[in-house]
């Protein structure tokens, strides 16, 4: 029994690294344009929205054709996401300008927040739950002011899957208190930003659903990231479908 545990183990690190390398190959994986004329339209993920493509082609009242963009970034934090001019840090982060200077992002339509996860984890110095959320506000700002100045911006919550064995006390409740504080801002759309998914346990029960995650309970599987991208399309699919009206309007020169 013993052999078998350990083996067991052995094979779930082996699956755990073979994720974490697929998600960083992800971000220099494009995939193909389905050309529909010039009825093109883009949708960029900070983070990462496997399938949401895939379950979009299913989606029969989307006729235009629909390119998802995800800027996913290992072990980042939201302070690693700020505009440099938005950063107290002396070494300026660099991932916002690197987007917003890439003419894929330029034509966005749709801007997704998936970050803040790793918040909790960052030291020296720790970032608070107001912290994750003034750098989420100055994200969304910054994406607000930056190519396509008609995007939708939908802000994710934090998913907390498997803080209970992770993390401690003191960072499950600041976890807790991240994801009241986005979700409150996201409501009030200050900022024109729309609540996105809840990922988090406290705000959504179908997410404790043990299939969604791999074997550490905390990673989203294969069947957690398609979950999710089915949750989307009735979230922003009539924002979709006005846009692709609009561009259609457009090009009869109405």
């Amino acid at each position: 029994m013993e052999v078998i545990k350990s083996f067991e183990v052995f094979l779930t690190i082996c699956f755990f690294y073979i994720k974490l390398w697929f998600i960083y190959l992800a971000r220099w994986y494009e995939p193909p344009l389905r050309t529909k004329g010039s009825y093109n339209h883009t949708i960029v993920v900070l983070g990462i929205a496997f399938k949401l493509g895939k379950e979009l082609a299913k989606e029969g009242a989307i006729r235009q054709s629909w390119q998802i963009y995800n800027r996913g970034e290992y072990k980042t934090n939201t302070e690693d996401w700020l505009h440099p001019a938005d950063s107290k840090r002396i070494e300026k982060p660099e991932l916002m300008s690197k987007l917003i200077h890439d003419p894929k992002y330029l034509k966005a339509e749709i801007a997704i927040i998936m970050l803040g996860s790793y918040d909790t984890l960052q030291k020296d110095p720790s970032l608070t739950p107001q912290d994750t959320l003034r750098n989420l506000e100055l994200i969304c700002q910054a994406l607000k002011r930056t190519g396509n100045e008609r995007k939708s911006i939908y802000l994710c919550t934090i998913p907390t899957a498997g803080d209970d064995v992770f993390l401690t006390e003191e960072q499950r409740a600041d976890n807790l208190t991240r994801n009241l504080l986005i979700e409150a801002y996201a409501a009030k759309n200050d900022d024109g930003v729309l609540p996105g998914l809840h990922i988090d346990l406290a705000s959504n029960f179908e997410m404790k659903r043990r299939n969604l995650y791999w074997r550490d309970g905390r990673h989203f599987s294969e069947i957690g990231y398609t979950k999710m991208a089915k949750d989307w399309i009735p979230l922003i699919k009539s924002d979709m479908v006005k846009r692709e009206f609009a561009l259609f309007r457009s090009d009869l020169g109405l």
